[in-house]
């Protein structure tokens, strides 16, 4: 293992040039872990660690297939799976190495009886037309540990130290010699998989099998896992806080006609709809470098703000919303514990933005443009999170002029 420390390793995405990709990747010896745009890293060691799980924990959840998020050397697309390193070093250390245990009966005087097989193998003593046995037919248990999934999970648990582990401890356990290609110790997982009934043990197996397929299929190359598209993950994260999960009916749709026949055209879809109080807000996730740099422009250029505005006017202007109020907004990334934007609130208003076939005179003509921590919004854990609905509804409103 390198012996860069823990803090030596992460580094804080800047956007300029190549400086994009957030994940994990593999250099030499050593694991480096790149985080996105405006993240506030923590000054200890144990929070730190805490940042790469959040980290990782996102990207699990919120990577899909638009964005080219697992890579090797060749930059061919991989399932390294983070999730199932974290579940069996979790598991490992509750419950230590998976061993079976062998069940067998043996004739004792005490133990945990059977008594269909005492009755049916042991003579009673009779007293009083009273049956009385001497010995019984007791159920006993071994453990083995010779079976081959006890082997197959201690070479899973020390690929997934090897992997991960230096997030928790300097320990690797001891790498075994199991004398087993990937193959047999997939077939092994399989068929243990397919024969339990105990959701621990299918989640253990289920962890078992993902990393034995990846591992089998990387053949140990340099590995990344993250993405060079933090924007989708970001986009993600806003709709998953503060939007609803059903947002079709306020895309505004168009259609060619041609001779007699109807092409429908994809919808112009904007990141999130955010409903609160009778009121729509139409939301618009940038991954841009405002809230890093403060310079004007990196903000949303004229296309964003005309074409935020036309979704405003759609939903304001059509009878089946009832006619709501809208509110437009950008939402940005930034570092609230930052030198360029240092305050106590995880959420700033910047300003406003017009555009000049509008008059600004109602609230969706202007776009507001809103700083949100980034390392704050990572860390939230909900669907609808009604609180930040409130905060976010509240920033909205005071901040247009209108």
């Amino acid at each position: 293992m390198n012996s860069n420390t823990l803090f030596e390793r992460c580094h804080v995405n800047t956007n300029i040039e190549d400086d994009v990709f957030v994940g994990i990747q593999k250099k030499d010896d050593y694991y480096e872990v790149n985080f996105p745009l405006g993240f506030h890293l923590s000054s200890s060691e144990k929070e730190l660690r805490k940042d790469i799980i959040t980290l990782m924990n996102v990207l699990a959840r919120s990577t899909d297939k638009r964005e080219s998020r697992l890579y090797n050397e060749n930059n061919d697309n991989l399932g390294m799976p983070i999730q199932s390193y974290l579940y069996l070093i979790k598991d490992y250390y509750e419950r230590g190495y998976y061993k079976e245990k062998e069940t067998f009966y043996e004739c004792a005087k005490k133990g945990k009886i059977n008594w269909g097989r005492t009755i049916k193998t042991q003579k009673p003593y009779m007293e009083d037309n009273e049956p009385y046995y001497l010995n019984f037919i007791v159920k006993k248990s071994n453990i083995n540990e010779d079976e081959l999934i006890t082997l197959v999970h201690k070479y899973c648990v020390y690929e997934s130290f090897d992997k991960l582990g230096w997030l928790f401890t300097s320990f690797v356990p001891q790498k075994p010699k199991i004398g087993l290609t990937h193959k047999m110790m997939i077939s092994v997982v399989r068929n243990k998989l397919q024969n339990t009934f105990n959701d621990k043990n299918k989640q253990l197996f289920t962890a078992m099998l993902s990393l034995l397929k990846n591992v089998d299929s990387n053949n140990n190359s340099e590995l990344k896992y993250g993405t060079n598209r933090f924007e989708y993950v970001w986009e993600k994260m806003i709709d998953r806080v503060f939007g609803i999960a059903e947002k079709n009916d306020y895309f505004p749709k168009t259609s060619w006609n041609l001779s007699g026949s109807t092409y429908d055209n994809s919808y112009l879809e904007p990141d999130t709809i955010m409903l609160h109080d009778d009121k729509i807000y139409v939301l618009d996730a940038k991954y841009y470098k405002y809230g890093w740099t403060g310079y004007p422009g990196h903000l949303p250029e004229s296309t964003s703000i005309n074409k935020q505005i036309t979704y405003g006017e759609y939903i304001a202007t059509n009878e089946k919303f009832s006619f709501p109020t809208v509110y437009n907004a950008f939402l940005m990334p930034y570092d609230s514990n930052g030198k360029r934007f240092k305050t106590n609130d995880h959420i700033l208003c910047i300003g406003h933005a017009t555009s000049d076939w509008k008059d600004g005179r109602k609230k969706y003509e202007n776009v507001i443009g809103v700083l949100l921590d980034i390392k704050y919004l990572m860390n939230i854990d909900s669907r609808q999170d009604p609180l930040e609905i409130l905060k976010l509804a509240n920033i909205i409103e005071d901040n247009c002029p209108v």
